[in-house]
């Protein structure tokens, strides 16, 4: 098979792969929504490697650029736009001062070493009315997810992140300097990704690598992988479609939206002795400076 037809059998089978990825799929649906149109308007997507959701984001209208943190997703990335891409050195984002209107993070903030940090040049590059649009895995240590990741050595820190995801308030804390959040979502119930993490074991034995992932050289090899994976998903799909449906169960993941505003660190207050206002309010009857 030459090059041209394996490209063209490659690009056709990620399609197929993302038409049956329930996870994937209401992940996109949720970004797009919460982005809105962005017609008119210049876009920096922040990605972890995902080519059908960073093209399909391309849709929403207006100008894009995409930048990465590592080497394997400029190679996705790169693979899926064909042109090349932005790799991110030391958390630095190669732009100017206020030049996007709207900065959509996708799976990629817990890949940083300083988040806190990243998200300040994330401020730089957004104008005075910009947004940021934050797409994560919600961390929920004791969950039967958590213990399956690390039962088959499958969590986000095992795959080469910095951390396996975030709480809701441990990513407001990241934000709060510079950012007012308006709106956070949470979704995709327990039940259904317990059973997305076992079909993250499966996919790990059949193609090592994240299907997702376009190699910068890809080989015959992986047609091969692709259609054992397709067919295997096809036969969990309706379960997978069911489980899905428990909204009402706990959610695994989460989506944020934040207005930029003027960069203000908010310090809690402290007492002479060192304790915060909540310490002292714990140790202290109200009404007398004595301890209780």
């Amino acid at each position: 098979m030459n090059d041209n037809n394996l490209d063209s059998e490659v690009r056709i089978w990620q399609e197929k792969l993302f038409a049956r990825s329930i996870r994937r799929g209401g992940k996109m649906k949720r970004i797009m929504e919460l982005t809105g149109s962005t017609a008119n308007a210049a876009g920096l997507e922040i990605s972890a490697g995902d080519g059908i959701i960073s093209a399909n984001l391309r849709t929403l209208g207006g100008s894009w650029k995409t930048a990465v943190a590592t080497k394997a997703a400029a190679d996705s990335i790169g693979y899926s736009h064909g042109e090349t891409i932005v790799l991110i050195d030391n958390g630095k984002l190669p732009f100017e001062d206020q030049v996007f209107d709207k900065v959509v993070i996708v799976d990629a903030l817990k890949n940083f070493s300083d988040d806190y940090q990243f998200l300040h040049e994330c401020h730089r590059v957004l104008k005075n009315d910009g947004w940021v649009i934050i797409s994560e895995t919600r961390r929920i240590p004791f969950s039967m997810v958590a213990l399956l990741q690390r039962l088959f050595n499958i969590s986000p820190i095992a795959k080469g992140a910095r951390r396996n995801g975030y709480k809701v308030n441990e990513l407001f804390e990241k934000l709060k300097d510079g950012f007012d959040v308006p709106e956070t979502i949470v979704y995709s119930n327990g039940l259904f990704e317990t059973l997305a993490t076992i079909g993250d074991l499966v996919q790990k034995l059949v193609t090592q690598d994240a299907y997702w992932m376009v190699q910068e050289t890809v080989h015959e090899g992986e047609l091969y992988r692709y259609r054992h994976l397709h067919g295997l998903v096809g036969l969990a799909y309706p379960l997978m479609w069911l489980c899905s449906k428990l909204e009402f169960l706990p959610g695994h993941k989460l989506l944020v939206k934040s207005r930029r505003r003027h960069w203000r660190p908010r310090r809690q207050p402290k007492l002479i002795d060192g304790r915060s206002i909540a310490e002292a309010a714990i140790n202290t009857k109200i009404g007398t400076a004595a301890p209780f």
